[in-house]
């Protein structure tokens, strides 16, 4: 389904002093915030925080959520027009001067409810139907005094047949898929709570302080301290793991468990991260591709992996870098001398000799090699933070951008991997891109066990560990597959343990009792049925159903809950569900095949082949919708048609095992033993790994 854009991420981090006496006096000064009556708790902070606040009110972190004024919104809205999606918008005011957004293919009009952001690019709330916010596709560009689409790449996609934005569509601006309750105000608003109410299917949400604000990072007492401040003191200083936590809680691509993060509190107890798992999302070094922010690259590269934090480069109030990084002085101060992270010593770099552009050039800097930037929302540069090195050979390989040619517009792949032979001859980089490949292949939905069980024996990064174990747990399980989770079962890293609980299924039962939630979820999946059984484990499926309450606004929380349902006997609650899930997403391909797969176990095979054949007008190129196809079909007596379905499956994907097998199987039971014959032999070619050249 779509990825909608997450806006502006968060976060400032726990003061690490409260140490100063109470001040007599509320803070009185006037800072660069937009509106300091918004914030009364954080006004009590500034009274002996004054600097700390001061230097806050300027970021982008105090203008993430904001209500709508003349003197900043006027231009945006002086009868400026955009065309889009199929539609006309129109931004202009009324005669109270209020903010309105026009659709003028419907006549409808919107009254701007608060804006997002401040630069380079700006986004308008409006109220939706279901009680949430909304946020079109267009937002204003500060730079060139514009509205602008931010899918216009979606766009040019539609006139090529890919699925649109047009209204009725999840991704479309009024459809729940771009609610900025569900999606976007966690990381606007401080103490957030998205107050869902699956009965009605309405939002009532709450938050204390627009933008993120001193409370979202520093964590609250019940009581003011004996010294009036309103941090308690063992809350007052986060180990450098807690402080980033509290960053990452809004700087990752994320599932969210819950509303309930607090400073000081476990990243993996209420979100999961978003790996390289599936295409168009990461590139498979790690590199960010689509709106991944920082946190995945940035537990994917060894800096991270060896304690490098957010806190080492940024500011926590100005979010600011704390030294610049035009002159490399930001990177060398800790690669100049072998500065100590943890036990890993910093490799030392003679900046004079490391790269092949000039001194003084753009392309001397450290960080246009290592953290290029990509467009977020079409016109917002943003960092990569997963320190790649420039790799032209797979550019040219596997087509990954690379720094060179991204810097170097009139070089080719091709070129730029020559001179990155001649200046880097000693190539010390083999075993990452033979990791990029397995990953490259295994994304591709080749069946590559060898390679990337090969890749993960010697992988030292515990996120690309988690990330090669999740794959591995696609393919069939097979003895060396379920041998390298049960020794992940115990990793000291949750992320592995999760991605360990996958690839095991149901033989990490016993995971299901993990200190980490993160875990115990991913265990618990594989096991449902049987833990819905066991009285003991009521909780565990009350912490899983919990989950999917607080997710039950979107068609994947619809899913869970008619899974869950399922497995208790409640079939009228899931069939509900299923339908839910379809009803918010029509376009939500795996709705369909899950809601098959549950009416075909009830014996309803036409009703199920009918949700099928849905499914391939929805995805007319999807392999997976013509295998299962293929099955349903065999089931209701069909099997011609199964066997042309199993044929246009592997047409489409001629690596999807699965498929052939169950076209052998099939074959077979019609006693067409030749031709089974043959498709086996293929299966068993297809599978078995290259013979490597001799020399």
């Amino acid at each position: 389904m779509p990825r909608v854009k997450k806006l502006l991420p968060l976060t400032i981090l726990l003061l690490n002093a409260c140490d100063d006496k109470p001040s007599a006096e509320p803070y009185t000064g006037k800072s660069s915030h937009w509106q300091q009556s918004a914030l009364p708790i954080s006004l009590q902070c500034a009274a002996c925080h004054t600097k700390e606040f001061e230097e806050w009110a300027g970021s982008d972190h105090a203008w993430a959520y904001r209500t709508p004024s003349a003197e900043l919104d006027s231009e945006p809205f002086h009868g400026q027009n955009l065309k889009a999606h199929g539609s006309e918008l129109k931004f202009h005011t009324n005669r109270e001067g209020g903010l309105l957004l026009t659709d003028r293919g419907t006549n409808r009009s919107f009254k701007v409810h608060s804006v997002l952001g401040r630069t380079p690019l700006v986004q308008y709330l409006v109220e939706g139907k279901d009680g949430g916010l909304h946020t079109p596709s267009a937002a204003w560009d500060i730079n060139r005094r514009e509205w602008f689409d931010m899918f216009e790449a979606d766009e040019r996609l539609n006139r090529e047949g890919a699925a649109t934005r047009a209204p009725g569509d999840w991704g479309h601006w009024l459809g729940r898929g771009m609610n900025w309750n569900s999606q976007c105000a966690w990381c606007h608003t401080s103490h957030f709570r998205k107050n869902y109410d699956l009965a009605t299917d309405r939002y009532s949400s709450s938050w204390k302080e627009p933008g993120v604000t001193c409370i979202q990072c520093h964590k609250l007492s019940d009581q003011p301290s004996a010294d009036g401040c309103m941090v308690a003191p063992q809350d007052r200083k986060l180990s450098t793991q807690q402080a980033h936590d509290n960053c990452a809680s809004c700087h990752a691509r994320r599932e969210e468990f819950d509303d309930t993060f607090a400073a000081g509190e476990l990243f993996d107890n209420h979100f999961r991260l978003e790996l390289p798992l599936v295409q168009g999302i990461f590139w498979p070094n790690g590199m960010q591709r689509d709106e991944d922010y920082c946190e995945t690259g940035l537990r994917l590269s060894r800096m991270g992996a060896a304690g490098v934090s957010c806190l080492d480069c940024h500011d926590p109030h100005t979010a600011t870098l704390k030294l610049p990084q035009e002159t490399n002085e930001l990177c060398m101060r800790c690669h100049a001398n072998g500065t100590k992270v943890g036990t890993t010593s910093s490799p030392v770099i003679d900046i004079s000799t490391h790269t092949p552009c000039p001194p003084g050039s753009k392309g001397a800097r450290c960080v246009e090699c290592h953290m290029p930037e990509s467009p977020y929302m079409a016109r917002d540069p943003r960092r990569d933070h997963s320190f790649n090195s420039p790799n032209p050979e797979l550019s040219c390989e596997l087509g990954i951008p690379n720094a060179c040619t991204m810097c170097h517009s009139n070089l080719t792949n091709k070129q730029a991997a020559d001179i990155v032979r001649k200046s880097y001859p000693e190539q010390k980089n083999a075993r990452y891109r033979a990791r990029t490949r397995a990953v490259h292949k295994a994304l591709a939905g080749e069946g590559n066990t060898q390679e990337l069980l090969a890749a993960l024996r010697t992988e030292e990064v515990p996120g690309w560990r988690a990330t090669l174990l999740e794959l591995l747990a696609r393919q069939a399980p097979e003895p060396a597959i379920l041998e390298a989770a049960r020794s992940a079962a115990n990793d000291k890293n949750a992320m592995v343990r999760a991605a360990a609980a996958r690839a095991l299924g149901e033989e990490a039962l016993s995971m299901v009792r993990d200190p980490v939630k993160l875990v115990r979820r991913a265990a618990a999946w594989p096991n449902i049925d049987r833990l819905s059984k066991d009285p003991t484990a009521a909780d565990i499926v009350a912490e899983q159903t919990a989950i999917a309450n607080h997710q039950a606004d979107q068609p994947t929380g619809a899913m869970q809950l008619a899974v869950l349902a399922e497995a208790r006997n409640d079939l009228s609650t899931a069939e509900a569900q299923y339908k839910r899930a379809i009803a918010l997403d029509p376009s939500a391909l795996v709705a369909y095949m899950d809601y098959a797969v549950f009416l075909a176990r009830r014996n309803r095979l036409e009703e199920a082949l009918k949700q099928m054949l849905t499914c391939t007008k929805v995805a007319p190129q999807n392999p997976e919708v013509f295998y299962r196809l293929g099955l349903i079909l065999a089931e209701v007596g069909h099997p011609d048609y199964a066997l042309s379905a199993f044929d246009k499956s592997l047409q489409l994907d001629p690596a999807l095992h699965r498929a052939r097998h169950n076209k052998v199987l099939l074959l077979r039971h019609l006693g067409r033993e030749a031709e089974a014959k043959r498709e086996q032999q293929l299966l068993k070619a297809l599978q078995s790994p290259p013979t490597p050249p001799q020399s």
